[in-house]
């Protein structure tokens, strides 16, 4: 009798340990995550979102390049098409395929798969890039991305479709008459974990050029779930539902100045998570506003279950 005493107090002492150091993670069933993955988890989730459009953004960038022949959005990169080969046999009929086998100019992200761009073709004629509410639909096929650095990978399928909206190239680009492009999204994505999610985006890229520099101002523009500003919608990695909406447009240059591809403005709140998240960019490694010089990147914040404020700052 004394011996089951022992085991039972020893078994009750365990779940107490349990439950007090580590928070004992709870079963895979929408449960909340344990404490000690809070700040792993929201930082996830924003880190996350912040890779897919900006590897959507680039790949517009590189179908922008290829429309046009010439690029400023993406600098000595465009220029050369690093490890990318431009297929245009069947231009005739508005097909352009870019078909990416190695990595980008600067070493830093390698590339496979294929995007497919497709310009209206109606009646035998197809309708060029530069005229006002021309669009494209740019179809990902199994487009692999791999940043060198992390190992981390994302892999796109599913489609883009882009709206030039008020006409014209951003290589002709001039003061006072900006570039517009909508853009609407249906991805299907492979995290580095395997995961597969589906996420949509409904969101405007607004191009300016001042002092010979481009800079691009992103905005959402939908509404979900009575949330307005909505630019990303879908299922994180952790089967959450989630809405971003973009609060403070996210602006940064694309070509001409010195911190390019860098926001140093914006705000992005994540909704419908266990703590909504703040993404402020535009900060230094404390998390500070960046007043001067190139910013460092962006920070998070977040309340979490027990009502401690909560912070993480990333890097670009």
């Amino acid at each position: 009798m004394e011996t089951k005493k022992i085991i039972s107090r020893s078994f009750i002492a365990m779940l107490f340990t349990c439950a007090v150091i580590t928070g004992c993670k709870k079963s895979d069933d929408g449960s909340a995550p344990k404490p000690m993955d809070d700040m792993l988890q929201q930082s996830e989730s924003a880190n996350d979102q912040s890779r897919v459009e900006n590897e959507s953004n680039l790949c517009m960038d590189d179908a922008n390049s290829a429309l046009q022949g010439v690029s400023t959005t993406r600098n000595l990169e465009s220029f050369s098409f690093c490890n990318i080969i431009v297929d245009s046999s069947q231009k005739a009929i508005g097909i352009i395929v870019l078909n990416y086998v190695g990595n980008n100019c600067s070493n830093t992200r390698l590339r496979s798969g294929s995007i497919t761009i497709q310009l209206p073709y109606i009646n035998g004629v197809v309708t060029r890039w530069k005229e006002l509410g021309a669009s494209i639909t740019l179809t990902f096929n199994n487009y692999k991305v791999t940043d060198l650095s992390s190992g981390k990978s994302l892999i796109f399928n599913g489609t883009h479709t882009v709206i030039n909206v008020n006409g014209g190239l951003l290589i002709n680009i001039t003061s006072g008459n900006p570039i517009v492009h909508k853009i609407r999204a249906n991805m299907e994505l492979t995290f580095d974990d395997g995961t597969n999610r589906t996420w949509g985006a409904a969101r405007t890229r607004t191009f300016t050029v001042a002092n010979n520099t481009v800079s691009a101002s992103v905005t959402g523009d939908t509404t979900i779930d009575n949330y307005n500003n909505i630019a990303m919608w879908g299922t994180n990695r952790n089967g959450v539902s989630f809405d971003i909406a973009i609060t403070t447009p996210v602006v940064y240059d694309v070509f001409g100045g010195s911190c390019l591809f860098k926001p140093y403005s914006g705000v992005r709140v994540h909704y419908k998570l266990a703590h909504v998240i703040t993404v402020t960019y535009g900060v230094d490694s404390n998390g500070d506003p960046v007043t001067s010089g190139c910013p460092y990147g962006w920070r998070a914040n977040w309340v979490n279950g027990q009502g401690v404020a909560k912070q993480v700052v990333k890097p670009y």
